[in-house]
């Protein structure tokens, strides 16, 4: 899908427009709005940051003084100076994918898509990129962000819209939080100091407590929104009280999400606007 969104490939059916250019007809013009940054690191390894960035502006047509104008530029966005004239071998996995990002933004694209960014990163460098990703969206211009990624964090943290895939179809389209509000509710997490205490805690719920599979002193509750369960489940907790160790209330996470989704005769769909 990537590559048919960025030109490299011819759609068997369907169309991918952007602003008003079609990828296939109109192939040049959607070209000069898309910026790509491939999953593998596609840079020359004996090249500068500063020779891919005027590369690239040379390839897209701009002139030498303003080849390095929109380098320098670029240089200073990512904070690459003090790295600008070291070899693309030498720089750090999360440096060498910020020189990436900024390849594909020499021509000012609006569209700007991204194939599994952080894969093969260490978590600190995955944070960094993601706060350049948030920091990029926010102050350099309008622009949309078009990510692949199989990290459910990384969903959760970057995207404003999320577009669920299986089989080649649209399984569920909305925001994260709609999307997590659609498959489950919050969950009341309770732990006795005992497995008799908990089992006495199941007899007499009122609420709806039930036993957590694998741990005998624990028990969980979802909570669906109804004030009269919460209430419910107060007046269970406040009987046991002084056996209770550890009470964690937790939100449905994108991983919930994908769990309900990618069962076999799950179909989630948007609803109506």
């Amino acid at each position: 899908m990537l590559e048919i969104v960025s030109t490299l490939r011819t759609p068997t059916s369907g169309t991918v427009v952007v602003e008003g250019h079609d990828v296939v007809t109109d192939v040049r013009a959607a070209r000069r709005l898309i910026g790509l940054a491939p999953q593998s690191n596609a840079l020359d390894p004996l090249a500068t940051p500063v020779e891919v960035l005027e590369f690239q502006g040379a390839v897209l047509g701009l002139g030498r003084r303003a080849a390095r104008r929109r380098s320098d530029e670029l240089v200073e966005l990512f904070g690459l100076g003090e790295r600008q004239d070291t070899r693309i071998a030498k720089l750090s996995g999360g440096t060498r994918r910020k020189v990436d990002l900024a390849v594909a933004l020499v021509g000012e694209p609006s569209l700007i898509v991204l194939d599994e960014p952080t894969t093969g990163l260490d978590p600190l460098a995955r944070i960094e990129f993601w706060a350049e990703l948030e920091r990029l969206s926010a102050e350099d211009g309008p622009r949309t962000l078009l990510i692949s990624t199989q990290d459910l964090h990384e969903a959760e943290v970057l995207a404003t819209d999320i577009v669920v895939l299986r089989e080649g179809g649209v399984v569920a389209h909305d925001s994260p939080e709609a999307l997590k509000n659609r498959v489950g509710a919050r969950t009341l997490t309770l732990t006795l100091d005992t497995s008799e205490a908990t089992h006495d805690l199941v007899e007499a719920t009122r609420a709806g407590f039930v036993p957590e599979p694998g741990r005998p002193a624990t028990v969980r509750l979802a909570l669906p929104g109804d004030p009269a369960v919460l209430r419910a489940a107060l007046d269970d907790i406040g009987a046991v009280a002084a056996s209770v160790e550890e009470l964690r209330l937790t939100d449905p996470s994108l991983d919930d999400v994908f769990a309900v989704l990618t069962a076999p005769t799950t179909r989630l769909k948007k609803e109506p606007a």
